[in-house]
C-alpha cells in the first residue's frame, strides 16, 4: 500500500512538473541575452588589443520554446575587420541584423545607449630581449658559476601587440636548480603573461660556458734590428685577439719583432717587418708592415 502511494505521489510530481514546463514554453516571456562578439579578416600587420564591449548584451521579449531554442543555437554577433585602421575604432551595432531573432520570432524590447563597439587596434611587431636566468638558490648559482656553465641562446625574439612588447624588458627563466638540471640539460623560460605575444623558443640549453674572446692593441714595440742598422720607423704597434685570460696578460715582452734582411740591401730600401706572437693568440694586423733602412754601417 505504501509502495503504491509514492508512486502515485511521483507521477503527480513529474506531471505537475510537465505542466508547469508547457505552461512556461508557450508563454510569452522577456529575457536578458549575451551574444558574443567575434571577429575576422584584421589586416595582417595590425592586431585586435581591445573590444569593447565584449557581448551585445539585449533584452528579448519572445515564448519560451523560442527563447530556448535561440539559446541553444549558440548566436554570435560578427565584425569584419577588413576595414579597420590602427588605433582606435568605433564600428556601428547594427541590432536590427542580430542572427536569430527573426528566426524564432523573437523581438528586442530594451537594447543598451552604446550605439559602437570600440576596437582599438595595434601593430604587431618583434623584438629581440635578453634572457635573465633565474636561480632556486644561493646553492645552486654558486654551482652554476663554478662550473662555468651558461645559456643558449642568451637572447629571444617575442612577437606581438606593439604596446605590451615594449612593456617587457628581459625573458626570466624558471628558476635553475642544480639537483634537477644537474641530470637535465634544459631550461624553459616563464611563458608569457598576455597570450597575444608569443616567443620564438621556450627552452634553452645548458652549456659548458665558451672562452670569451677579446682584443687587444699593444703600441710601440721595438723591433730587433742587427747592430749599427738603423730603421725608420724603429716600433711597431699590433691588434691581437684570443681568449680573455690569455689575452689580458700577454705584454709588450711577451711579442717578438724583428726585420728579416735580405743577403743585400741599402739605405732608403723598405724591409718587411716580422711579428711572432704565442700560441694561442691570432694577429688581427699591425702598424707598419714595412721599414726603411735609414742607415747601415759602412
Amino acid at each position: 500500500m505504501m509502495n503504491k502511494k509514492i508512486w502515485i505521489f511521483i507521477f503527480a510530481l513529474l506531471l505537475s512538473a510537465f505542466i508547469w514546463f508547457e505552461i512556461n514554453i508557450m508563454k510569452i516571456q522577456k529575457v536578458d541575452i549575451q551574444i558574443p562578439i567575434t571577429i575576422s579578416n584584421a589586416p595582417s600587420a595590425l592586431v585586435p588589443i581591445t573590444i569593447e564591449p565584449e557581448t551585445i548584451d539585449v533584452t528579448v521579449e519572445g515564448k519560451g520554446q523560442d527563447i530556448m531554442g535561440y539559446n541553444l543555437k549558440k548566436f554570435v554577433y560578427h565584425i569584419d575587420l577588413k576595414d579597420v585602421h590602427y588605433g582606435k575604432n568605433y564600428l556601428p551595432i547594427a541590432y536590427e541584423n542580430l542572427d536569430g531573432l527573426e528566426e524564432f520570432n523573437l523581438n528586442v524590447v530594451y537594447k543598451p545607449p552604446m550605439k559602437d563597439v570600440l576596437i582599438v587596434m595595434d601593430n604587431m611587431n618583434t623584438m629581440i630581449l635578453p634572457v635573465e636566468l633565474a636561480f632556486a638558490d644561493d646553492e645552486s648559482r654558486q654551482y652554476f658559476e663554478e662550473n662555468e656553465l651558461d645559456i643558449k641562446p642568451e637572447e629571444i625574439q617575442i612577437t606581438g601587440p606593439q604596446s605590451i612588447i615594449t612593456q617587457i624588458e628581459e625573458i626570466i627563466t624558471i628558476p635553475y636548480n642544480m639537483d634537477i638540471h644537474v641530470d637535465d640539460p634544459h631550461l624553459s623560460v616563464i611563458q608569457p603573461q598576455d597570450p597575444m605575444v608569443s616567443y620564438d623558443t621556450y627552452t634553452l640549453d645548458i652549456t659548458k660556458m665558451e672562452p670569451k674572446i677579446i682584443q687587444k692593441t699593444i703600441s710601440l714595440i721595438p723591433i730587433d734590428t742587427p747592430d749599427g742598422i738603423e730603421i725608420f720607423p724603429s716600433s711597431v704597434s699590433i691588434k691581437v685577439s684570443g681568449e680573455q685570460e690569455i689575452v689580458s696578460i700577454l705584454e709588450e715582452k711577451d711579442i717578438f719583432t724583428k726585420v728579416e734582411f735580405p743577403d743585400s740591401f741599402k739605405v732608403d730600401d723598405e724591409i718587411s717587418i716580422t711579428v711572432e706572437v704565442p700560441d694561442g693568440i691570432d694577429l688581427l694586423g699591425q702598424t707598419p708592415t714595412k721599414v726603411r733602412i735609414k742607415s747601415i754601417p759602412e
